[in-house]
């Protein structure tokens, strides 16, 4: 492993910069940012792993010198990152997989995402008055609690390409979770930000993770016994255990204790877990330059997005020079027209199908590029694909997914395993069962199912899956991997990733600047630029705006991990926003 130290930033003041520190806790940035620890881990090699925690890419190492797959590195890598990590992924969460099978030279997509329980309700998070229940207040619910995949996948995954026995990848978060591994900087501000969220609804939490009301110490050592109870009973029975025999019914006994404390809380059948499957789905793809970039589909709608955020750059002229602020303009405008679609078009779409195909045909794509050059300070709307007559659904504001997290591995034959897996918010639910954290991810629906009499297309069902910005992502060369990459960040993944491809891609930057260049983003009409980035901005952030729009500064949580294929070896690099490390093989 490799560590390079980055120059420090000079920070610039301009309009509409916020205090320093942490943005505050809200739904667009629920899990806050980390202080830049100003070193990147880098390594080449074989094989390389990438992971959001050195002792999950440690154990997803040991996995790949054992001989396993790049499959077996990442059920030890998440299964330690349910340990380590919890406060992003976990056992009670859900995730998606792109994978790459190098003999077959094929791509898949599992969807392991979290699904609403038979009970759910269109209106499970509206108050009684008919307005939805405050964010804060709606994470906290066991209503937004999903079904959870991300064991499912984990397990499908290694059923159909992993090469080491299933117990063997467990070992090390089973140790870790028995034994203890040492508190990190990362950990403890997650758990404060937990409290800020709201830990009172939870004893299990508290107990756990405050104990006598204490944050834990920096470097103690930290236990969760009842989550390495849970980890060897998978690891023993295997992935379908957790949703048909003893620790499902353990995990229904845990969520049914929960439910006396909530009354509009209708509880989880058997069925909901028996029947959770992991959706096999086709990835999504489309040609950029020399190019072919494939990730995941709906439910999803973080690929779709960096997909049309690239092909509307590509189609409205170069992008060949990072230090003019126009360049960063039209990146941000690309973004905002990207999100119109997927933000208006993306559902589960068991549900209704989503017009994908339409929305990246090469007429479509031009004439939105045509209408992005011609108004490029208007708030766009979403577009029509082709098949689509009218707008059938009713327009709602973007919800979010901020606790999240990353890994992308190749292993020395060729396979690539790039993985997005999240709990939601910081600690999801904050609430804990078997040792478990449990997600919110159902905070993911849009609130009101209906506006003025007209559906919204996201909206909660029973058996649904939520709308999500996970996006992992690989870029493929004469139908060969050469780039893979993905990150954390909620509604945000898709402009954290869409930059980082323009980096690498369009300008031909090292991985480590690709990563550590600063983020821009757009919400709400209003620019988002990241303060403190590891690489400083090339000029005054105040040449960023276009007349009257708002510049916000602020920490920007990503986790990026990505890896590309330079010269014959693979290169893995981790974000030092976060606190993650790259291993390699020789």
């Amino acid at each position: 492993m490799r560590t390079f130290v980055l120059p420090l930033v000079t920070c610039v003041a301009f309009v509409g910069a916020d205090v320093a520190g942490a943005a505050p806790v809200s739904r667009d940035d629920p899990e806050g940012a980390e202080s830049n620890q100003r070193i990147i881990s880098s390594a080449a090699g074989s094989a390389v792993v990438v992971t959001a925690h050195p002792l999950a890419t440690a154990a997803a190492h040991t996995m790949l010198m054992q001989g396993g797959d790049a499959v077996d590195a990442l059920v030890a890598a998440q299964s330690v990152l349910a340990v380590v990590e919890p406060q992003s992924s976990g056992l009670g969460g859900g995730g998606f997989l792109l994978h790459w099978n190098a003999q077959q030279r094929q791509l898949d997509v599992l969807d392991g995402r979290e699904q609403a329980p038979s009970a759910s309700r269109p209106n499970d998070l509206l108050k009684p008055d008919g307005q939805p229940l405050p964010w804060r207040e709606a994470t906290s619910q066991l209503r937004a609690i999903g079904i959870p995949g991300t064991v499912a996948l984990l397990w499908d995954a290694h059923q159909r390409w992993g090469r080491l026995p299933w117990t063997t990848t467990f070992q090390p978060a089973i140790t870790l979770a028995r034994k203890g591994f040492r508190t990190t900087p990362r950990l403890l501000r997650s758990i404060r930000l937990a409290q800020r969220i709201g830990t009172r609804h939870s004893t299990e939490f508290d107990q756990l993770y405050r104990p006598g009301g204490e944050l834990p110490r920096l470097n103690q050592v930290f236990r969760n016994p009842a989550l390495g109870d849970t980890l060897e009973q998978i690891a023993r029975d295997g992935g379908s255990s957790f949703y048909d025999g003893a620790l499902a019914a353990r995990i229904l006994k845990g969520i049914a204790e929960l439910g006396s404390q909530e009354r509009a809380f209708q509880g989880w059948a058997a069925a909901d877990l028996k029947n959770y499957t992991v959706i096999r789905r086709h990835p999504v793809c489309h040609p950029i330059q020399r190019w072919q970039l494939c990730t995941v589909p709906p439910p999803s709608g973080g690929g779709l997005a960096i997909l049309q955020t690239l092909a509307l750059l590509e189609a409205t002229g170069p992008m060949s020079n990072p230090k003019r602020p126009q360049t960063w303009q039209r990146f941000a405008t690309a973004l905002q027209w990207a999100d119109a679609d997927r933000y208006y078009w993306v559902n589960d779409p068991s549900d209704w199908p989503v017009p994908t195909k339409g929305l990246l045909t090469p007429r479509y794509l031009r004439g939105r590029a045509t209408a992005l050059l011609d108004q490029p300070a208007s708030i766009p709307g979403p577009g029509l694909p082709p098949g689509r007559s009218h707008y059938p659904f009713a327009r709602t504001s973007a919800g979010v997914e901020q606790g999240t997290t990353h890994l992308s591995i190749v292993d020395r034959h060729g396979n690539l395993a790039v993985y997005t897996g999240s709990v939601e918010t910081v600690f999801g639910s904050r609430h804990v069962v078997a040792g478990m954290v449990m997600n919110n991810q159902l905070t993911d629906f849009a609130f009101r199912p209906s506006i003025q009499g007209r559906p919204v297309a996201n909206r909660r069902r029973p058996g649904k899956r939520p709308m999500s910005s996970m996006a992992p992502l690989i870029v493929l060369e004469n139908n060969q991997p050469v780039l893979a990459v993905g990150s954390p960040g909620g509604r945000t993944i898709p402009h954290f990733i869409s930059r980082v491809l323009m980096a690498s891609l369009f300008w031909g930057l090292p991985p480590e600047q690709s990563v550590a260049m600063p983020h821009l983003s757009i919400r709400d009409n209003r620019l988002v630029a990241e303060r403190d980035s590891p690489i400083p901005w090339p000029f005054a952030l105040t040449e960023l705006s276009r007349g009257e729009q708002e510049i916000k500064s602020q920490p920007l949580n990503s986790g990026i991990a990505l890896i590309q294929r330079i010269h014959g070896r693979w290169h893995g690099v981790a974000d030092p926003r976060r606190e993650g490390a790259a291993m390699a093989l020789p």
